[in-house]
């Protein structure tokens, strides 16, 4: 794993990061936590009443509702956490998901509508929520619809939209043309769906300060923030000013299933101890961060004025911008 560990000036390499890990400190193979650093930069460029000079370790407990939302994406099984009724950011030791992790990298079964979510989320029909391809050869058309319904059903739940998450997942009626949430789960699924939305979000979990709004923003914010790392997307180069690169529409979605995964994660993080998020500067050197900030900041923006989905340069507006596919798309791949 290569590390930065030094925040690099302007002129030096534009370093292309292949995907934005969380934060999981294990002995063998610590990350940091770049998805909670992104969005705390957003949130402090939205206005949202935290101290500019927040960080990581100094997040209090309504905030980490947030990043337990942006971390669900990549442990929809809430097993990086000790579910606990007074603490929501007590790690686990991370042993069942990485477990659950391998045996989806290696056996078809278990990344299959019958396996883990662990495993369908990374390797499976659920990779959309990374902002990926669920299969090589799959147009891109499609990956963004299952984004895009996604989006709209975490956004909603985050306003108070005309959905709680006290629903069970096959009454959630929101269609982004021939998806629906629960084409996902089933019977033959986990969580199967009659379970409301929330137990999909949460497992049920004890925690007695639980922000269901909060971690459905998360888990959106997580979604657009994946979008502009290299190796989830290919996007067009808009612009390079002020030190960093603008990205612009969506080439190709990439699929995690059969990439070089040492390439993959090469470059999964970067040090974020070095960072100050309300220098969005501090940003610059690595690829897609700026873009990423500046996304999620507009739609925090739109949610803190509790914005509907449809309005005119709402949300829906904001995050058919941030999906733009390109006149040149192509279907999905695993390459980076």
């Amino acid at each position: 794993m290569s590390e930065v560990s030094e925040i690099p000036t302007e002129g030096e390499l534009h370093v292309s990061y292949a995907k934005y890990a969380v934060g999981f400190e294990n002995p063998i193979e610590p990350t940091k936590p770049v998805h909670e650093t992104l969005t705390l930069a957003a949130l402090v460029a939205a206005g949202f009443p935290i101290p500019s000079n927040i960080n990581y370790y100094s997040t209090p407990p309504e905030i980490w509702e947030i990043f337990r939302g942006n971390i669900w994406n990549d442990d929809p099984k809430c097993i990086l956490f000790n579910d606990s009724s007074s603490d929501n950011k007590k790690k686990s030791t991370g042993f069942q998901w990485g477990e659950e992790y391998m045996k989806a990298k290696l056996f078809q079964s278990s990344r299959g509508r019958s396996g883990t979510i662990t495993g369908r989320s990374h390797f499976g029909d659920l990779q959309f929520l990374h902002a990926m391809s669920c299969n090589v050869g799959e147009p891109a058309e499609e990956t963004r619809e299952k984004v895009l319904l996604w989006c709209e059903v975490m956004y909603k739940i985050a306003i108070g939209e005309g959905i709680t998450g006290k629903e069970q997942i096959d009454d959630v009626s929101t269609t982004r043309g021939y998806w629906r949430i629960n084409r996902w789960f089933g019977g033959d699924t986990d969580p199967e769906g009659h379970k409301t939305v929330e137990y999909l979000l949460t497992r049920g979990t004890a925690y007695h300060n639980l922000n269901l709004k909060y971690r459905a923003l998360g888990s959106l914010l997580h979604i657009i923030q994946d979008s502009y790392a290299k190796g989830h997307t290919r996007r067009s180069e808009v612009s390079y000013s002020d030190g960093w690169s603008q990205l612009g529409p969506i080439k190709t979605f990439h699929c995690y299933h059969g990439q070089n995964a040492h390439a993959h994660k090469e470059f999964d993080t970067f040090n974020t101890d070095q960072i100050e998020v309300s220098k969005l500067d501090h940003f610059n050197p690595f690829w897609g961060a700026r873009s990423a900030i500046d996304s999620c900041t507009r739609i925090i923006k739109l949610w803190m004025s509790n914005t509907p989905w449809s309005d005119q340069n709402g949300p829906l507006s904001v995050l058919e911008e941030v999906f733009t596919l390109a006149a040149d798309v192509t279907a999905g791949d695993n390459d980076i």
